[in-house]
């Protein structure tokens, strides 16, 4: 009971991470009709930006939550207007392989700039485990739980008590209607991204002190994140979630019970088979006929 309980909990910090990620994806879809798939690898910016302002510019972790997330708010703004936007507007699909193009530059990017090697990120809440109930729990994963329920909670406030968050429901409900209401559609697209970025970032920011921070650390995760996002429904952000903590439960449970090697085949292959009985997703809404 007790190794149950153990799994239990790292399952739902990882896929805390998972869901955060995978939300990304949503947030970009409905209101645009437009997936970042390069989104893995600002999960991998946001944990180097935060390894390079934590440890050595010595900011504590609120200014370099801050600073991280400004650098990728204002980046990944600037993506979508030199990707994205000018071939959504020409109605061409092209921006799929921009988006992969941009991930690819920030790999090799990374990897120049912090080399190939995985580097320790301390975690601020210390790296000791926990004795609770005679399970051995690291606080880090307490962290990342609470962080990311957290989040999910403000974005709901956000999108449904501000008025910058309703004119993203609203643009995610017809783009062109938004625009002919006086909505700023080219602010709501540049936001959508940069609020996705920010999520994959600040997912980094938590899940590296766990796996350390690299430059590919973003790329199986990316994937299974955008996996997550189409089980769960492309526009249902919290059956995304739901869905990613149930996906990195699942994992940790093939993992400790079976074997490590499994857990992708096992968990890919659901995927593919969820997908092909609710094409729609679990709680989504026909949502992967606009792909």
């Amino acid at each position: 009971m007790i190794f149950f309980l153990q799994i239990l909990v790292s399952g739902l910090a990882t896929g805390s991470i998972y869901g955060l990620v995978a939300v990304g994806y949503s947030v970009t879809y409905t209101t645009m009709s437009v997936l970042n798939f390069g989104l893995g690898m600002w999960v991998m910016l946001g944990a180097m930006l935060g390894l390079t302002a934590y440890t050595f510019w010595g900011l504590n972790i609120v200014f370099t939550v801050a600073v991280v997330v400004a650098v990728v708010y204002a980046l990944a703004a600037l993506m979508e207007r030199v990707t994205v936007h000018p071939f959504v507007m020409a109605g061409s699909s092209v921006w799929i392989m921009s988006t992969l193009a941009v991930g690819m530059l920030m790999l090799n990017g990374a990897q120049l700039i912090w080399g190939r090697d995985p580097l320790r990120f301390p975690s601020v809440v210390g790296e000791s485990s926990i004795r609770m109930f005679g399970l051995g729990i690291y606080p880090q994963e307490l962290l990342i739980i609470v962080a990311a329920v957290l989040i999910m909670l403000l974005l709901d406030v956000f999108y449904q008590r501000t008025l910058t968050g309703k004119a993203l429901r609203a643009t995610a409900f017809s783009f062109d209607t938004a625009a002919l209401m006086g909505i700023n559609t080219d602010h709501i697209a540049r936001l959508s991204f940069g609020l996705s970025g920010c999520l994959a970032a600040v997912a980094g920011i938590l899940i590296a002190p766990v796996t350390t921070a690299e430059a590919t650390m973003g790329t199986v995760l990316g994937i299974k994140a955008f996996g997550i996002a189409v089980i769960g429904g492309l526009e249902s952000p919290k059956g995304i979630f739901l869905c990613g903590i149930l996906y990195g439960i699942l994992e940790g449970l093939l993992s400790g019970y079976l074997f490590t090697g499994i857990r992708d085949i096992v968990g890919f292959s659901l995927v593919i088979c969820l997908l092909y009985f609710k094409p729609e997703g679990l709680f989504g809404i026909k949502s992967v006929e606009k792909l």
